[in-house]
């Protein structure tokens, strides 16, 4: 493709990125909140990186990001961690450290390579991580069902679409260093 047609799509994307991200915090804000409370619920805004958890604990994006790799992979090492987030082992083992002692995130010798730490959500991570799905499931079946059946296929297509896009980007252009 030309440069120019290339210009001229980058400049139609930071004419409209600005409008969807205000669009959807508009809405966010304006219909739910979401940050995580003493029940695991979310409770303030989906915007805010500074969610309240349990025992006055603030989680950070970071931590949250490691509550869901661990939620997703179900149990992990430090290393393992780093690696699925691009983060630094040492930043890693901070973010769990931090976790462990808020509760979240138990820290157990491997059964089968004693050698080995794995880290685990606990009861309280687990319960705080379905509350959270339930919680955006709940949310998004509200945005949804004010849409019409086209304009709701058009949104997961979208969505679909820019997890693709986001994929590729994640391959073809590694963190930087620094």
């Amino acid at each position: 493709m030309p440069r120019k047609e290339v210009t001229a799509r980058a400049e139609r994307i930071t004419k409209l990125l600005p409008k969807i991200m205000s669009s959807i915090a508009r809405w966010h804000s304006d219909r739910m909140t979401m940050s995580i409370g003493e029940d695991g619920r979310m409770r303030s805004a989906i915007g805010d990186l500074k969610m309240s958890a349990s025992k006055g604990v603030k989680l950070t994006f970071n931590q949250y990001q490691v509550l869901t790799v661990i939620n997703t992979l179900g149990s992990c090492s430090v290393n393992e961690l780093a690696a699925k987030l691009r983060l630094a082992q040492s930043t890693t083992s901070q973010l769990v450290d931090r976790l462990v002692r808020a509760g979240f995130v138990n820290r157990e010798t491997s059964q089968a390579d004693r050698r080995r730490i794995e880290v685990t959500l606990s009861k309280t991570g687990t319960r705080m991580m379905e509350r959270r799905r339930e919680s955006l499931l709940h949310a998004y079946e509200g945005i949804l069902s004010s849409l019409d059946e086209e304009d709701q296929k058009m949104l997961e297509d979208a969505f679909n679409k820019f997890a693709l896009v986001a994929a590729k980007l994640n391959q073809t252009h590694p963190p930087r260093q620094g």
